[in-house]
């Protein structure tokens, strides 16, 4: 494994210590194996997910948007930032 791709050695050791807990109830004797398992449920759950419907946040938040009062377009005009949050 090439420097540049190492995780970082707080990430690795969460990793690996996650792996040793899923290989304690799963059974599984390969990292590789309780990985590629842990992958396949996660994807499965996001297809399902994605496929049932279930909204995503912005759909869930939409009716928000606007309900904040303040200038309404920061971007264009410069002027609406003179003395904004003093």
């Amino acid at each position: 494994m090439s420097r540049k791709t190492q995780p970082t050695i707080k990430s690795a050791s969460k990793l690996d210590m996650l792996v040793k807990h899923a290989q304690k109830l799963s059974g599984l004797k390969k990292k590789e194996d309780v990985l590629d398992q842990a992958l396949r449920v996660y994807l499965k759950h996001l297809e399902k997910r994605a496929s049932n419907g279930q909204p995503s946040f912005y759909e869930l938040t939409k009716h928000l948007a606007g309900s904040v009062q303040g200038p309404s377009d920061l971007a264009r005009n410069k002027k609406y930032m003179e003395g904004f949050g003093r």
